[in-house]
């Protein structure tokens, strides 16, 4: 994730530290865990009709 900041997005090492650490971070996170339970949802429902 650095790498891609630095060299793909053209953060500086300070702006990748501030990006990683700042709300914007926190607010990545909270979005990857939001989709994560909504997958899990979804596969546990998958497996609900493959049971039956």
């Amino acid at each position: 994730q650095i790498r891609s900041l630095l060299y793909e997005q053209g953060f500086t090492i300070g702006g990748a530290r501030n990006h990683l650490t700042g709300e914007e971070a926190r607010t990545d996170v909270f979005q990857s865990q939001q989709l994560a339970k909504q997958m899990r949802l979804e596969l546990e429902e998958l497996l609900k009709i493959l049971r039956r």
